[in-house]
């Protein structure tokens, strides 16, 4: 009976011990934003987002369940990794979000256009920047760079191969539209984006916390809701 207590009092230890590891892990990285790590330098960009972490506003800070613990999440041990939280991959064109949205006051859906409209959210097409950068070089070789490769996908008629950051199972039906419908902010899933030198995943987005929010909002948990 003493080993059986022992043992269910150890496993309390541990829960508790690595949630409040989780819980200061966020707060030691969004201690200072992760503006200098691009190596487009932004640092004398000021604005509403400069100041915040990524994770911010994101529903029940990414975690599926209490003992879904970032520093224990399988994903980033037994993967797939680009289901974890925290995957930044490296993209063909270093997009900064900090200076098109913060410096540059440019719309969320003027690239991601279709979010409002269609199931998923549209990945900007080559035209669409070049739209602007035709006219928009760059002011540092850095900068024109980056420019000049979106320029050479345009003459080669090739799309940039983006690589996707907010990857789901197949089995799953997530509809762009009615979450945005419905009042769900952006932010909610994707963190602050305007404040991601690199975009970088914020959550894990399990069954778990899908299920969670949609029990808060009073929506449907009806398993055809999200598989078909």
């Amino acid at each position: 009976m003493r080993n059986s207590r022992f043992s269910v009092l150890s496993i309390r230890f541990v829960i508790v011990l690595s949630a409040l590891v989780s819980w200061m892990s966020p707060l030691a990285s969004s201690a200072q934003p992760a503006v200098d790590e691009n190596p487009l330098s932004t640092s004398a960009i000021s604005g509403p987002y400069k100041d915040l972490p990524v994770n911010q506003g994101v529903w029940n800070g990414g975690q599926a369940a209490l003992w879904d613990l970032n520093i224990i999440d399988f994903y980033k041990y037994f993967g797939p990794q680009q289901r974890a939280r925290g995957f930044k991959p490296e993209q063909p064109i270093k997009f900064n979000h900090i200076i098109h949205v913060q410096k540059n006051g440019m719309e969320c859906q003027y690239c991601h256009w279709s979010v409002a409209k269609s199931s998923y959210a549209a990945i900007p097409e080559v035209d669409a920047c070049m739209g602007c950068h035709k006219f928009v070089l760059g002011s540092n070789d850095q900068y024109k760079a980056e420019i000049a490769k979106i320029a050479e996908y345009a003459q080669k008629g090739e799309p940039i191969p983006w690589v996707k950051v907010h990857v789901m199972p197949q089995h799953v039906n997530f509809n762009h539209k009615r979450h945005v419908k419905a009042g769900v902010g952006c932010q909610e899933c994707h963190g602050v984006v305007p404040n991601m030198a690199q975009v970088e995943r914020v959550s894990s987005m399990k069954m778990g916390w899908c299920i969670d929010c949609h029990r808060e909002r009073g929506t449907s948990i009806d398993c055809y809701t999200c598989h078909r």
